[in-house]
């Protein structure tokens, strides 16, 4: 979908992107501290956690479940980022 902006709306666009864009840098950072507080505690990188856990091999500890939302949240943010990424540096 392409959106024809006129001269005037385009500084507010990016504007709005711009800042979104370091929202979420700030949401990845802090995900990713929790992350590494996770990958420490059990000793695991979170790619081997992922496939064990989703294999059911690692049970169904709480933390596990937060663990596992926290990388899943971490790669949709990374996908929105690009996709912001695009449309300002395009």
């Amino acid at each position: 979908m392409k959106a024809n902006l006129t001269f005037d709306e385009f500084p507010i666009v990016k504007d709005a992107l711009e800042r979104e864009l370091a929202l979420i840098e700030a949401k990845l950072q802090l995900i990713k501290e929790e992350v590494n507080g996770f990958e420490r505690k059990f000793k695991m990188s979170s790619n081997k956690f992922i496939q064990d856990f989703e294999q059911g091999i690692l049970g169904d500890d709480q933390e596990f479940f937060e663990w596992w939302g926290l990388v899943r949240g971490a790669k949709k943010l990374e996908e929105k980022m690009k996709k912001i990424k695009v449309v300002l540096f395009s």
